[in-house]
């Protein structure tokens, strides 16, 4: 049986060469291939408590995981620490038991802006993959107009008969295992309330209560 590092491994060196957007969806101009995403020494912990998902890179090798002022990593630890968990780092972010990929794994040249297009087809071809590799216990998505869309259409995928809400926390199944899931608002430019309130309620949910 294969451990969740090496599935993990092998994902990223696919998608380390991806080039489908050049063939799919040639009019935009995805920086593509990414190449690898990751940092040497950034694993993703096992057991996962919460994967988040960003949208995409900013820029091409500037990230959450590379880039200290990374405005996604800034906003998202802000929440965490109002939640009681503060993170400092990467490193404390991991220790904790959370994770974050994104849904589109390339940035759009010229514009830090994603597109929703490279989004639905990026995550369709590697996000799902990554979620069944990590397995994890708790799913967020932080974006309404980009991770939400995503969101929605990956549902099916695991197991959701029915349409989900923006903010409702909702049980999926990852290759039969249980996972509390929740589509929440970017952490930043003044959504970090609402995002704390869904992350809080994911928490609860997973058995991990929140407070301040």
């Amino acid at each position: 049986m294969r451990s969740v590092r090496d599935c993990w491994a092998q994902l990223q060196t696919k998608v380390a060469r991806c080039t489908r957007c050049s063939a799919h969806l040639p009019k935009i101009r995805v920086e593509s291939p990414p190449g690898l995403l990751y940092p040497q020494g950034v694993d993703p912990p096992e057991p996962i408590r919460v994967l988040f998902v960003g949208v995409a890179p900013p820029r091409t090798g500037r990230h959450f995981y590379t880039d200290p002022s990374d405005n996604l990593r800034r906003g998202l630890f802000d929440v965490l620490a109002e939640l009681g968990r503060p993170c400092r780092t990467v490193g404390g972010f991991i220790e904790r038991g959370f994770f974050l990929v994104h849904t589109a794994k390339c940035a759009i040249r010229g514009t830090t802006k994603p597109n929703l297009d490279v989004s639905k087809l990026c995550a369709s071809v590697h996000l799902t993959k990554e979620i069944e590799c990590l397995m994890p216990d708790g799913l967020c998505f932080l974006s309404k107009n980009v991770g939400f869309p995503v969101y929605e259409d990956l549902l099916p995928r695991f197991g959701a008969r029915d349409a989900v809400n923006f903010g409702e926390v909702t049980t999926i199944a990852v290759n039969g295992k249980l996972v509390q899931s929740v589509a929440t608002a970017w952490p930043g430019r003044g959504n970090e309330a609402l995002t704390k309130l869904h992350a809080q309620a994911l928490l609860c949910q997973l058995g991990l209560p929140a407070w301040n």
